[in-house]
């Protein structure tokens, strides 16, 4: 049923966005070939509604690609008992659509520094896929395996006890 609804809305979308392609270069009083002009709108007018979450996507996956990480400390084995440093979710300014950093961040208790970071991102999607409620999100690829690596469940426990 969705999938029908979907083709529905795509259908009304492509034949509003053939008479926008028509009669945009009436509007702006374009005389000389507006037919052509016309045809060379459509394609633009009718990815316009999505074309912020293209953007936006290609700009996250690069961010992602670059950003994405996991650091560990060369002396992580000297750690014993650990304890996560909340640090507030942000949003990152400079792209098309919003989105938001998440770094967490593991100190040893015994000296107070960091041994252990990740670094996410977050995009709720631009104009029209924000009001579906998608929310993408990547992660570092070696987090989970980097985590069972130091084991940091078990240092993440001793460093609550005391």
């Amino acid at each position: 049923m969705m999938g029908i609804f979907f083709l529905t809305i795509l259908g009304l979308w492509i034949i509003a966005a053939a008479v926008l392609s028509y009669r945009i270069p009436r509007w702006l009083g374009i005389k000389k070939h507006p037919g052509i002009t016309g045809v060379l709108l459509f394609p633009l007018v009718a990815v316009f509604p999505v074309a912020d979450d293209l953007i936006g996507r290609w700009q996250f996956d690069r961010l992602c690609e670059r950003e994405a990480v996991v650091t560990l400390s060369p002396d992580w084995e000297k750690v014993k008992r650990a304890r996560n440093r909340e640090i507030p979710t942000v949003n990152i300014d400079g792209y098309f659509i919003p989105i938001r950093s998440q770094r967490m961040e593991y100190f040893d208790v015994e000296t107070g520094k960091t041994f252990y970071t990740r670094q996410a991102f977050h995009m709720y999607g631009g104009f029209l896929m924000g009001r579906f409620g998608q929310n993408i999100s990547c992660w570092p690829k070696e987090v989970n395996s980097t985590s069972k690596k130091i084991n940091l469940d078990r240092l993440l426990n001793k460093g609550e006890m005391k």
